[in-house]
C-alpha cells in the first residue's frame, strides 16, 4: 500500500483541462481501430468537404459560428461510431433530446413527392474553465447541437446513454419482493409484490417494498446497488396492514440486477417523458455531470434538407465565451512573456518551459536543400517564400521522419538549433515545402511560441447584420442573391463592418470585388494549393455574433424580406418553424447563474483543440519524445491488464503532462514503481485477505493504518487480544466487497478505501482530496479506483504530483539504486519490496532506452 502517514503536499500547480478533437480518425483497413487525432492540420481537408460551408461564412453567405461534421462530408474520414467527443474537461449545465426527430413535411411540387425532412433540435451544452497565469480564469462554453434521438437509442441497445441524461430506473414485473405477513397471519396481496428498499447494502433491514412499475431516481450506484434520490410516490409497508410513508425510502438502497433465476434485472433503466423534447437546465453545479475531454456526448442526429430528399445525419458544434476572451488573451500573453526567461516559474505552476509551437510568419523563405551530413539546408536560388503564416506543434513535427535536423555545430547565434522542414503555399498559392531553422533563422521569421499566447488568435467585434447575414443590411443580401446585374453586389463595400474586417484579415492583398464570393468559399483549398490555407487562417479568428440559437425573430425577419422581393415558397414556413423549434439560449441563461447574454464571442473548435490539445509528451531534458507504445508496455509488462496498458499510452499524451510527468526519468521510476505496486499491472486493489498471516502479524504490518481507523470509528477494546481477534474476524477471515472495516469512516458505512489504483491510493481522507482534484467521485464510489482504467491511472498521477514525487526523481541525486530508494519513501516508507522496485527500475530503463532513444541515461 501507499504510505500509512499523511505527506506534506507540494506546491499547488495550476488547475489545467485537457483537450481533444471532437472525433477519432477512422481506423484505415477491414477491423481498424480508430485513432486519436493529434494533428490540427488533419481535420481542415475533411471539413473543406461540408457542403453547408465554413466557419464563419456559411456557403449561402450567412453568419455561421461553428462547424458541421456529417456522414456525407468530413464523417467519411473519421470515427462516427466512436461518437461525438467533448473538446476539453468541463460540466454539462443543459441537454435536449427528441423522444423522437422531428419533421418538416413539405406537399408535392412540380410533380415531384411528398417531401418528409427529419430533424433533431437535441443538444449538449458544456460548461469549462481555464486558468493562466495563476489566479486568471475563464469561462466558455461548447455546444453540440443536432445529436441522436431517442428512439434511435432505443433501436440499437448497444449505445451506451450519455451520462448527463435523467434517466430513471422502473421495477419491472421479474421482482418477487413481498411484504411479511401481519400479525394476525394475513398474507400478502398479489398486487403487493415488488422490490424490497433496504436501509444498508445488502443485507439491511427492509424499509419496505417498491411497487411494480414504480419509477425512481438514483443519487448514486454502486455495482448493482443503487441509492434512491427522491420520494417514489409509493411504498408498501415491510409487514401487512402496515403503513410507512414513501419519503421513507429517500437515501435508502434497492437491488439492481438480477436475482432468483429471472433473465432480467429487476429494475430498468427508462426516460421518463417529461424530459423529452425540452431544455434541461441543470442551475446547480454539484448536480452537473462533470466529463473530460473526449468523453462521448452523444451521435450525429438527422437533420435532413428542405430542398430535397436526402436524408442527413450532422453535428454542429461550436465553442463561445463572453467578452472576457479579451482579457484573458491578454493575460495569457503577459504571462508568458513574464516567465518566458525563467523555467522554475512554469514548474511551479505545473506546466513545461518548452515551448510547444513553431511559427512560420509569411515572406518566410523555405531553404530547399536538404542537410548533408553534418551540414544544415541551404536555399537555393529558386527557394520559394511563404505566402501564408504556418503554425506547427513541435509534437507533430518530430513524430513524422526526416523533417528534423539537429545542427552539429552551433549557429549564427552560438546554439545548436533543430531545423524543422514544412508545408506551406507561395505567392501564387502553389503548395512548396521546405526548411526553417527554429530561431535566429536568416531566412524570416520563424519563432518558438506557447499555446498561453493564443497565437494568432484575433477578436473581432465590429458591427454586423442583425439578421444574420453578412452584409450590411438585408436589403444588400436579398439584391445579391437576386443576381442582379450590378458588378458591385458582392463587392467588400456591401459587406457589414464585421465581415469587412474579417475579409480583410484573410485577404490582405484581396481587391474586394468579389469579397461575398471569397467569403463563402473559405474552406475551399486556394487554387494551386493542396491545403485550404484560408480555412486555416479563419480558424484563428474570434468574431464576435449574435448566437444562432437565440432570438428567432431575425430568421422571420431576414425570410419576410426574401419572400417580399420572391415568390413564398413552402419551404420559408417550414423553415420558421424548425427554427422556433431549435432556439434555447433564453432558457439557459434564466437558468445557470452567469450564463452570458446572447452576442458572444465565438472561437473555431478546432484551433481551440489544436492550440491547447494535448501533445506527444517530449522530454524536458534531453528533448526525446517519449509518449508510451504498445510495444514498449509489451516489453516492461506482458500480462499487463489491457485496458490498463492502453490507458497509460494514452495518458502519456494527456495525463502525464498535466501532472508534470514530463522527463525520461519520472516515467521510468512511476512504471517501475507502479509494477510492484500492482502486481506487474495486473491488480489494482490491495487484498485484505492476508491468509498467510495471523492476527497479531497484521496488525504489525500496518499498526497505524488499523489504529487511525478504529479511531474514525470510535472503537476500543478492552484488551489487546480483543484488538487482534476483531481484526481477525474483520480483515482476515472477512473481505467481502461490501464488508466494512477499519479503513473505513462513520460517513461512509459499507465501504473501504484500502489501497487501489496506480499507487495504491489509501485513507477516506486522501480518496477525498484526490476525488475534488480529479473530478471523480471516488470518496463515495471508491470502486472506481480498481476497476476503470482512467482513474486507475489518474489517481497514481495525482499522488505522485501531490507529493512532489517527480522532482525527487528528477533531482540530480537520485541514481541507482539508492535513487530508487528516495523516490519509494513516500510511496512506502517502509520499503516494501525496495528490491523488486530496483530490479524493475533497472530492467525498464533498458528497454526504455533503448525503444526510445533516450538522451537521458543517468539512472
Amino acid at each position: 500500500m501507499a504510505n500509512s502517514s499523511p505527506l506534506n503536499a507540494g506546491p499547488t500547480p495550476l488547475k489545467q483541462i485537457a483537450f481533444a478533437f471532437p472525433f477519432r480518425k477512422k481506423g484505415q483497413g477491414n477491423g481498424a481501430l480508430a485513432t486519436d487525432i493529434t494533428d490540427e492540420h488533419d481535420m481542415y481537408p475533411l471539413l473543406k468537404q461540408e457542403p453547408t460551408g465554413s466557419f464563419p461564412v456559411s456557403a449561402s453567405g450567412m453568419w455561421h459560428g461553428g462547424i458541421h461534421i456529417s456522414e456525407a462530408g468530413a464523417g467519411q474520414g473519421l470515427d462516427l461510431k466512436g461518437g461525438v467527443r467533448c473538446i476539453a474537461d468541463g460540466e454539462v449545465i443543459a441537454w435536449r433530446v427528441n423522444r423522437k426527430y422531428l419533421a418538416s413535411t413539405l406537399p408535392s411540387q412540380n410533380g415531384g413527392p411528398e417531401i418528409n425532412a427529419q430533424y433533431s433540435t437535441g443538444f449538449a451544452l458544456v460548461q469549462h474553465s481555464m486558468e493562466f497565469p495563476l489566479g486568471k480564469k475563464w469561462t466558455f462554453f461548447s455546444l453540440y447541437m443536432h445529436l441522436q434521438d431517442y428512439a434511435s437509442y432505443e433501436a440499437d441497445p448497444a449505445l451506451p446513454w450519455p451520462g448527463y441524461w435523467s434517466a430513471k430506473y422502473q421495477v419491472t414485473e421479474d421482482t418477487v419482493d413481498k411484504p411479511t405477513a401481519s400479525a394476525s397471519g394475513q398474507a400478502p396481496s398479489v398486487d403487493q409484490t415488488g422490490l424490497r428498499v433496504r436501509v444498508n447494502r445488502p443485507h439491511g433491514a427492509t424499509v419496505g417494498i417498491l411497487p411494480r412499475g414504480t419509477l425512481v431516481s438514483l443519487s448514486k450506484r454502486e455495482g448493482d446497488w443503487g441509492q434512491i434520490a427522491e420520494d417514489p410516490g409509493a411504498l408498501i409497508a415491510p409487514a401487512v396492514g402496515g403503513y410507512v410513508a414513501s419519503s421513507a425510502a429517500i437515501g435508502k438502497w434497492i437491488f439492481l440486477g438480477k436475482e432468483h433465476g429471472h433473465p432480467s434485472p429487476v429494475v430498468e433503466k427508462v426516460m421518463p417523458d417529461s424530459v423529452f423534447d425540452c431544455v434541461n437546465v441543470i442551475p446547480q453545479p454539484e448536480q452537473r455531470l462533470k466529463v473530460k475531454a473526449g468523453d462521448v456526448l452523444g451521435y450525429l442526429g438527422r437533420y435532413d434538407s428542405l430542398r430535397d430528399q436526402t436524408s442527413n445525419r450532422v453535428v454542429h458544434i461550436e465553442v463561445f465565451s463572453d467578452d472576457s476572451i479579451k482579457q484573458f488573451i491578454i493575460d495569457g500573453r503577459a504571462g508568458v512573456n513574464a516567465n518566458i526567461t525563467t523555467p522554475a516559474n512554469w514548474s511551479q505552476l505545473g506546466l513545461s518551459a518548452t515551448p510547444t509551437i513553431l511559427r512560420i510568419a509569411a515572406g518566410t523563405t523555405l531553404y530547399d536543400k536538404d542537410p548533408v551530413a553534418g551540414t544544415p539546408p541551404q536555399a537555393s536560388a529558386q527557394a520559394k517564400k511563404t505566402d501564408v503564416i504556418q503554425v506547427e506543434t513541435f509534437a507533430v513535427l518530430q513524430n513524422h521522419a526526416g523533417n528534423s535536423f539537429l545542427e552539429t555545430s552551433p549557429g549564427n547565434d552560438g546554439q545548436k538549433r533543430h531545423w524543422w522542414k514544412v508545408d506551406s503555399v507561395d505567392m501564387q498559392r502553389n503548395a512548396i515545402s521546405g526548411w526553417v531553422r527554429e530561431q535566429s533563422f536568416a531566412g524570416g521569421t520563424v519563432t518558438q511560441e506557447h499555446s498561453q499566447s493564443w497565437i494568432d488568435f484575433e477578436c473581432h467585434d465590429q458591427d454586423h447584420d442583425p439578421t444574420h447575414t453578412i452584409f450590411a443590411s438585408t436589403a444588400d443580401y436579398v439584391a445579391y442573391t437576386k443576381a442582379s446585374d450590378d458588378p458591385t453586389a458582392g463587392g467588400i463595400g456591401k459587406l457589414s463592418p464585421l465581415m469587412t474586417a474579417i475579409y480583410r484579415a484573410l485577404y490582405p492583398y484581396g481587391d474586394g470585388a468579389h469579397a461575398a464570393e471569397e467569403l463563402r468559399s473559405t474552406g475551399q483549398n486556394p487554387q494551386g494549393s493542396s491545403f485550404p490555407w484560408v480555412a486555416f487562417r479563419a480558424s484563428r479568428l474570434v468574431p464576435k455574433h449574435e448566437s444562432e440559437w437565440a432570438n428567432p425573430s431575425k430568421w422571420q425577419e431576414l425570410v419576410s424580406a426574401i419572400e417580399q422581393s420572391n415568390e413564398p415558397e413552402p419551404q420559408h414556413e417550414e423553415e420558421k418553424k424548425r427554427i422556433a423549434k431549435l432556439v434555447w439560449w433564453d432558457e439557459v441563461q434564466a437558468g445557470v447563474p452567469g450564463f452570458p447574454g446572447p452576442d458572444v464571442f465565438h472561437i473555431h473548435p478546432i484551433a481551440m483543440a489544436g492550440n491547447f490539445a494535448s501533445k506527444k509528451l517530449v522530454c524536458k531534458k534531453c528533448g526525446t519524445v517519449i509518449t508510451l507504445t504498445k510495444s514498449f508496455m509489451s516489453k516492461i509488462a506482458p500480462g499487463a491488464n489491457v485496458g490498463v496498458a492502453d490507458e497509460l499510452i494514452r495518458a502519456s499524451t494527456d495525463l502525464f503532462k498535466k501532472y508534470g510527468v514530463n522527463s525520461c526519468r519520472q516515467i521510468k521510476h512511476l512504471l517501475a514503481q507502479a509494477k510492484v505496486e500492482t502486481t506487474r499491472f495486473t491488480s489494482f486493489r490491495e487484498s485484505l485477505n492476508y491468509v498467510s498471516y495471523t492476527g497479531q502479524s497484521l496488525y504489525n504490518m500496518a499498526p497505524t493504518a488499523i489504529n487511525n481507523g478504529f479511531a474514525r470509528k470510535n472503537m476500543t477494546f478492552p484488551t489487546p487480544a480483543a484488538k487482534i481477534a476483531w481484526i481477525q474476524n474483520h480483515l482476515i477471515a472477512n473481505d467481502p466487497a461490501y464488508g466494512e472495516h477499519c479503513f473505513g469512516v462513520n460517513v461512509q458505512p459499507g465501504k473501504d478505501f484500502r489501497g487501489r489504483g496506480l499507487l495504491q491510493l489509501t485513507f477516506y481522507e486522501t480518496y477525498k482530496r484526490c476525488g475534488d482534484a480529479i473530478g471523480y467521485p471516488i470518496d463515495s464510489q471508491p470502486e472506481l479506483v480498481e476497476s476503470n482504467p482512467r482513474v486507475i491511472i489518474e489517481t497514481g498521477l495525482w499522488f505522485w504530483a501531490n507529493y512532489g514525487i517527480g522532482s525527487i526523481a528528477d533531482n540530480p541525486s537520485t541514481i541507482g539504486d539508492d535513487g530508487v530508494k528516495k523516490v519509494t519513501y513516500p510511496i512506502n516508507s517502509g520499503y516494501k519490496a525496495l528490491s523488486e522496485r530496483q530490479r524493475f527500475h533497472r530492467e525498464i530503463s533498458i528497454i526504455f532506452n533503448q525503444e526510445f532513444s533516450s538522451g537521458c541515461t543517468d539512472d
